[in-house]
């Protein structure tokens, strides 16, 4: 089963600008401290990692606020980078490496860069990989403060979406939706080609017609004009007689 092997955090809220890890062991973690000591922070950076871009689920007014002391005096670049290594040992995360590392980077301007095991991609390719593995970030894998009171008071149909949430079947009915709607799109531009096409061959057809004309039309000038060029000849040659 997938699970978080490790958080390495730099520059993120309550952690500072020097790299912070916090180790995870398969099965129940309990990570305890005084009110203020930024246990919520670590949740909140996990969820960063996985490409959440709603401020307020993060607890701040706006994602640059995630960056540590943003309005500080610091010297030199200030930004925010979380890493979360995944145990790929099942192969659930479609990557062919028993760790997965996902990290997302966010510069002070608020322009952010993800990587894969290193290698810069995009924060879509890393949603598409979290949710094949069940991994993502709308299938309850994050529970924050008042979500537990929330599910209690679900309706029987958003708890219906909760558990295809939880199955993945929601993964595939978004993928589906998206592939049906793709294919409505192509439908729309074949027909605009086709239209197109039957214009450009009306068009033909005219220009053929018009072709035609123009070549019966130089045909018979030519034969007019030789008919006049030997009625000229045999006349001159009267004359000469």
């Amino acid at each position: 089963m997938v699970h978080i092997k490790k958080v390495d955090i730099f520059g993120f809220k309550s952690f500072g600008f020097t790299n912070s890890t916090v180790n995870f062991e398969p099965g129940l973690v309990s990570i305890s401290g005084p009110n203020g000591s930024g246990k919520s922070n670590i949740l909140d950076a996990i969820i960063f990692a996985l490409g959440e871009n709603r401020p307020k689920i993060m607890r701040v007014d706006k994602l640059r606020s995630l960056i540590h002391d943003i309005e500080g005096a610091r010297r030199g670049p200030k930004m925010a980078r979380v890493s979360l290594q995944f145990d790929n040992s099942d192969r659930k995360i479609p990557v062919d490496s028993n760790s997965v590392v996902i990290t997302r980077e966010m510069d002070e301007h608020g322009e952010n860069t993800y990587y894969l095991n290193q290698k810069q991609t995009n924060r879509n390719q890393i949603l598409d990989l979290l949710e094949v593995a069940n991994a993502s970030l709308n299938q309850l894998n994050a529970v924050q403060q008042g979500t537990v009171t929330r599910i209690s008071e679900f309706t029987a149909e958003e708890k219906r979406t909760v558990i295809e949430d939880l199955i993945g079947l929601s993964y595939f009915d978004e993928k589906k939706s998206e592939s049906i709607k793709q294919l409505e799109d192509a439908d729309r531009r074949l027909e605009v080609a086709l239209a197109r096409m039957d214009e450009i061959k009306k068009r033909i057809d005219e220009l053929e017609v018009e072709r035609n004309l123009k070549l019966r039309y130089e045909l018979i000038n030519r034969e007019a004009w030789t008919i006049a060029c030997d009625f000229s000849i045999k006349q001159n040659e009267g004359d000469s007689d």
